[in-house]
């Protein structure tokens, strides 16, 4: 009985070494495969954008080939799961915004930590928040819309992508100016500004990259943007503090993460080729002209800011008395 019970561990020892040997790049000086990187969003975004650029950089750095991998669905929250998963030893990274923060407060049962159970390379950049509106609706001001909301309530409507940070958002706009609008819930923020564009909706929050190219067009105007000074691309757009809306700081932003669990070598090497491609003139440039910024954060600290945006989200949710699932 004993000689049996020695073979069987020895034969589980086995397989174990068998399937860690199967784990990417095991054994091997990191990186000696291609990497994948995870957007949680369908292709053509402002994420995907920023994915595509990082990765075509980071692939010269690592001299392997990262590829964009569009995982979308559930507000984020599938790509960013397989991206959590452990013993992928730094060969999966994924392309965070917002979401890894507001999920948390709108999902109950996910199956990963959004700060614990990744470990950050590094802010990438933020922007501001900005409120556009369909011409044809005739808002001029965020004043002029808050007047037309407080005498018609939930009679001016706004998309939102459901479960994604437009979603909180809206939701944190309404409680700071005291308006009540009509949310349309919609698949992604995207297709929500193609509704806007259409003139099918009146409002939608996005960020610079996304709606600031059709205000050529007419269809749109800007409102108002986030933050404590105005962006130098839009000299005349006022803040929404400026617009009587205080406390409502927000930004969209950008970090890649990568698992929890990924070894020191690796996590180190992504620190260094992040480091060098954001310092990249060509990327500086091209983030620039999105209307990105230099989040400069350590990983301490931007991991502090990640739990401490999880809180503030899941207040807001708190508050506007929101379902979660």
């Amino acid at each position: 009985m004993f000689k049996r019970k020695g073979q069987w561990a020895g034969v589980l020892a086995g397989m174990a070494l068998f399937f860690a040997a199967l784990a990417p790049g095991h054994g091997q000086t990191f990186p000696s495969q291609p990497i994948n990187m995870i957007v949680p969003y369908a292709a053509g975004g402002s994420s995907d954008f920023v994915a595509r650029l990082l990765a075509q950089k980071l692939g010269e750095k690592f001299g392997q080939p990262v590829v964009v991998e569009n995982r979308a669905g559930a507000g984020a929250t599938i790509g960013t799961g397989l991206a959590a998963r452990k013993g992928q030893n730094g060969y999966v990274a994924l392309l965070a915004d917002n979401a890894q923060t507001t999920a948390p407060a709108l999902y109950k049962n996910l199956s990963y930590d959004s700060v614990d159970d990744f470990s950050v390379v590094g802010f990438v950049g933020r922007a501001s928040v900005m409120l556009f509106a369909n011409s044809g609706a005739g808002i001029k001001s965020v004043q002029d819309l808050i007047e037309r909301a407080k005498s018609r309530p939930g009679t001016i409507t706004i998309g939102t992508g459901h479960g994604s940070p437009s979603h909180l958002i809206t939701e944190y706009f309404q409680l700071k100016s005291g308006i009540q609008l009509s949310v349309v819930p919609y698949k992604g923020a995207s297709l929500a500004l193609n509704d806007l564009l259409a003139g099918h909706i009146d409002l939608v929050f996005t960020n610079p990259a996304s709606a600031a190219p059709h205000l050529k067009g007419g269809r749109i105007v800007a409102l108002a943007q986030t933050g404590d000074q105005r962006d130098a691309r839009f000299p005349d757009l006022p803040t929404f503090r400026e617009s009587g809306v205080q406390g409502f700081d927000v930004s969209y932003w950008f970090a890649l993460l990568i698992p929890a669990d990924t070894p020191a070598d690796a996590r180190q090497k992504w620190r260094q080729a992040l480091a060098a491609v954001l310092a990249d003139p060509e990327v500086k440039e091209k983030f620039a002209a999105a209307g990105l910024s230099p989040y400069d954060l350590d990983p301490e600290q931007a991991r502090q800011t990640m739990r401490e945006e999880v809180r503030q989200w899941e207040e807001v949710v708190k508050v506007a008395k929101l379902q979660t699932n």
